[in-house]
C-alpha cells in the first residue's frame, strides 16, 4: 500500500475517531442505568426480570436483554472512568468500520483490480452517517457483531469457521436485542444456499438452529429469545429514535437525513447498474442474469432487510450505512472492472480523498460550535463538566424522595441515587405499562388536577427534572410548577432543576436553599460565561420557563454575537418577542423568523409561527400564505390545517376584513 493510501486510511479512521470523541451527557442517555446494571446484577437478580429501579411499577415484568453490556461498561468505568468508556466506544466502532471497509475492498477486488479508491470515497458519507449514533450504548457492539457475522458467512469457505457464530450469538443475546439481526443474517445465508442448491444447505441450517438454541442461554430463556418480536407490544412512550426519517424531517434539521437519502439512492442505483452490466456482458462472459442473481441472493436479502430497518426507524440509519458500504461496493465491482483507473491518476485521486477528509473534519469542527447538524455534543472524552453536579447538591443537602422526575433524566438518577432513592420513571418504555405513561405520567404534567391527584397518591417531596426535556407536557409542567408557591426552586444548572415541597422540609432548610429571582438571574449569567452554545441554549430555555424572558433574550443574543446565523437561537428569539405581543415586538419576531429561514431552518413550525405573528398584526392574507407554505413542506401539518380552517370559518362568517 502506498504512503498516500496509508494516509487516506488513517484520515478515515481519524474522522471516525473525531466523530465519536464527544462528551457524555448522562442526564439524557441510558448509560447511567447500564452502569448500575453492571454494579447491581451480582447482588440483585431482580433487575433481570422486573422494573426494580422504580417505585411506581416495581413488579412490572421486564426482560433485561442488555445486562452483560452493563457488566462490561461498569468494569471499564471502574478501571478508567467515563473517559475509558469513550475510548471503548471508539475502539468498537473502529473495529466495525475496518471490517466493513476491508470487506468492501475485497468484494471489489474479487472482480476488479483495486477496491481501495471506491471504498474510501464511499466511506466518507458512511462515517458521517455514523455520527447519528455516537452514544455509549450496547447498540455499538451490535454494529461490530453484525459486520462480523456478515464476514463469517461471506468469507469463510470452511464451515468449521462458521461455527464461531454459535458462541458469538451466545454472547450477543446477553448484550443487545439486535442479536436477532445476526440470526436473520444466518437465515438469509441458509435461504440463499437453499435457492441455489438445496442439497448443500443442510449444514448452514443446522448452524442456524444451533445458534438460535444458544440464544436461549440468557436469564429470561425463551422470553429473551422472542423479546425482539414482543418489545413494542407494550410501548407507551414515543421516542424520536424510533420514528421514521420521513416523520422527523418535519420536526428537526439533521444533516444525516440527507446523507441517508444519498446512500439509499446509491444503493438502489448500484443494484440497477450491477444487473445492467451483467446483461450487457452476457455475450462476452456467457454469464446470464439468472446466474448473477443466484450468486447475489444473500446480498439482496440483506439489502431489503437493512433498508427496511432504516425506513422503519431512524435509529437504524447508521447501521444501514455501514452495511451499504459493503453491498454498494460489491454491486459496483463489475462496473469498476470495465473502467480501469490509470496509474498516473491514482495520486490525484488519493489527494482528492485527503482534501475531502480534511474538509469533513473542518466542517464537523464548525458544526460542533454552530448548528449541531452532525455533532450533537462537545468534543472530548468522558463526562461533561458539571454534568453530575445536581446529584452532589441533592446528597450534600440531604434531600429525599419520593422524587418526581422526567423520562429523560431517569437513567442518570438510577446511577446517581442507586441505593438511596428509586425513580418515578426512567428511559425504558418497555419497563412500564403503557397505561402508566398514557393515564398517569403524561396527564399529570399537562393537567393541574391530575398533578394534584397523583401528588397526593405518591407523596412527592422533591422534583428532579431535566429542563431540556422538549416534550410539550414536560415544558408545560415546568412552566407551571416554577410558579407554584408550594414548590421552591433550590437548584438548577445547564441540565437539571431541583424543586422541593416546602411543607415537607424544615422551614429553615426551605428558606436557606430557595432561589430568588435575583439568585436565578445571577446564576444564569454565571453558568453562561464560557459555556458552549448547546449549554447556552439550554440555559436560555430554562430562563423562558422561569418567566424571565429578558434573561433568555440576553443569552440568545450572546449566541448570535458569536454565530449570527445560529438557527435555534434565531427561532427562539422570535418566540420570545412574539410572546410580548406588542406591535413592535411582533415585527421583531417576524425578522428573527425570517433570519431563521435564511439560516436553513426550513421547518413547518417556523412558517406556522410567522403566520401567528402576521395574524396578531392583523395581516391576515400574509398569515394564511405562511400557513400554506407550512403545508407545502408537510402536507398533513396539523397546526397549519387548523389555522387555515379557522381562517375559512371566519371568512364564511364575514368576520375578516374585505380582501382577506
Amino acid at each position: 500500500m502506498s504512503v498516500l493510501k496509508v494516509l487516506v486510511f488513517i484520515g478515515l479512521l481519524g474522522l471516525l475517531i473525531l466523530i465519536f470523541s464527544q462528551k457524555v451527557d448522562l442526564s439524557a442517555s441510558d448509560l447511567g442505568r447500564h452502569l448500575t446494571n453492571g454494579q447491581a446484577v451480582w447482588t440483585n437478580h431482580d433487575i433481570l426480570f422486573h422494573n426494580a429501579y422504580s417505585y411506581t411499577e416495581p413488579d412490572f415484568p421486564f426482560v433485561n436483554h442488555h445486562w452483560l453490556f452493563g457488566v462490561i461498561v461498569y468494569a471499564v468505568y471502574r478501571l478508567a472512568g467515563f473517559s475509558g468508556l469513550t475510548i471503548l466506544n471508539i475502539l468498537v466502532i473502529l473495529a466495525a468500520f475496518c471490517l466493513a471497509f476491508f470487506m468492501a475492498k475485497r468484494k471489489i477486488e474479487a472482480v476488479a483490480a483495486d477496491g481501495f479508491y471506491f471504498a474510501a470515497f464511499l466511506s466518507v458519507p458512511v462515517i458521517l452517517l455514523l455520527s447519528e449514533r455516537i452514544e455509549v450504548r450496547p447498540e455499538i457492539f451490535s454494529y461490530f457483531f453484525i459486520i462480523l457475522t456478515y464476514w463469517l458467512l461471506e468469507t469463510s469457505k470452511k464451515y468449521r469457521r462458521r461455527w464461531l457464530l454459535v458462541p458469538l450469538l451466545l454472547l450477543w443475546v446477553n448484550i443487545h436485542i439486535y442479536f436477532v439481526i445476526g440470526l436473520a443474517l444466518i437465515g438469509f445465508k441458509a435461504a440463499s444456499i437453499f435457492l441455489n442448491d438445496w442439497r448443500r444447505s443442510g449444514r448452514i441450517i443446522i448452524i442456524f438452529f444451533v445458534s438460535a438454541s444458544a440464544c436461549l442461554f440468557n436469564p429470561n430463556t425463551w422470553r429473551g429469545l422472542i423479546y425482539p418480536f414482543d418489545i413494542f407490544r407494550n410501548y407507551g412512550y414515543d421516542i424520536a429514535e424510533n420514528k421514521t426519517v420521513h416523520f422527523l424531517k418535519y420536526l428537526m434539521i439533521d444533516g444525516n437525513f440527507s446523507i441517508f437519502r444519498l446512500i439509499l439512492i446509491l444503493l438502489l442505483l448500484s443494484w440497477i447498474m450491477y444487473f445492467a452490466v451483467i446483461k450487457l456482458n452476457k455475450a462476452r462472459t456467457g454469464k446470464v442474469l439468472v446466474q448473477a442473481l443466484k450468486t447475489r441472493w444473500f446480498d439482496i436479502f440483506i439489502s431489503f432487510f437493512i433498508l427496511g430497518l432504516a425506513l422503519f426507524s431512524s435509529r437504524n440509519i447508521s447501521l444501514f450505512g455501514l452495511v451499504a458500504l459493503i453491498i454498494i461496493s460489491a454491486n459496483m465491482a463489475p462496473v469498476l472492472a470495465a473502467w480501469h483507473l490509470r496509474d498516473k491518476f491514482k495520486p490525484y485521486v488519493l489527494a482528492a480523498l485527503l482534501i475531502l477528509i480534511a474538509a469533513a473534519v473542518l466542517g464537523l469542527r464548525a458544526d460542533s460550535r454552530h448548528n449541531h447538524r452532525w455533532i450533537k455534543n462537545s468534543f472530548g472524552f468522558g463526562l461533561y463538566k458539571g454534568n453530575d453536579a445536581s446529584s452532589a447538591f441533592f446528597k450534600d443537602n440531604n434531600l429525599s424522595g419520593p422524587i418526581f422526575n422526567d423520562y429523560d433524566i431517569g437513567g442518570a438518577l438510577i446511577f446517581w441515587l442507586h441505593g438511596r432513592e428509586k425513580v418515578f420513571v426512567d428511559n425504558r418504555p418497555e419497563a412500564y405499562s403503557s397505561s402508566f405513561f398514557n393515564d398517569v405520567y403524561k396527564p399529570m404534567q399537562s393537567d393541574f388536577a391530575q398533578w394534584d391527584k397523583y401528588s397526593q397518591v405518591y407523596g412527592f417531596k422533591t422534583i428532579y427534572f431535566s429542563h431540556s426535556d422538549a416534550t410539550p407536557w414536560a415544558q408545560e409542567f415546568l412552566g407551571r410548577i416554577l410558579k407554584d408557591t408550594q414548590w421552591r426552586l433550590v437548584y438548577f444548572d445547564s441540565y437539571a432543576v431541583i424543586l422541593i415541597k416546602a411543607d415537607d422540609y424544615k422551614n429553615s432548610q426551605a428558606a436557606t436553599l430557595s432561589l430568588s429571582k435575583t439568585d436565578i438571574r445571577n446564576k444564569l449569567r454565571e453558568l453562561s460565561v464560557g459555556a458552549d452554545i448547546k449549554a447556552k441554549l439550554r440555559l436560555a430555555g430554562f430562563a423562558r420557563l422561569a418567566a424571565m424572558p429578558e434573561m433568555a433574550e440576553e443569552i440568545y443574543q450572546e449566541v448570535l454575537f458569536a454565530w449570527p446565523d445560529q438557527q435555534q437561537a434565531l427561532m427562539s428569539l422570535g418566540n420570545v418577542f412574539y410572546n410580548y405581543h406588542t406591535p413592535d415586538s411582533l415585527a421583531v419576531s417576524l425578522d428573527y423568523y425570517r433570519r431563521a429561514l435564511e439560516a436553513g431552518l426550513r421547518l413547518p413550525e417556523v412558517y406556522n409561527q410567522i403566520g401567528l405573528s402576521y395574524w396578531a398584526l392583523g395581516r391576515y392574507q400574509e398569515a394564511a400564505a405562511s400557513w400554506k407554505k407550512a403545508l407545502k413542506l408537510e402536507r398533513k401539518n396539523i397546526s397549519a390545517l387548523y389555522y387555515l380552517n379557522q381562517v375559512a370559518d371566519l371568512k364564511e362568517a364575514g368576520q375578516l376584513p374585505a380582501g382577506d
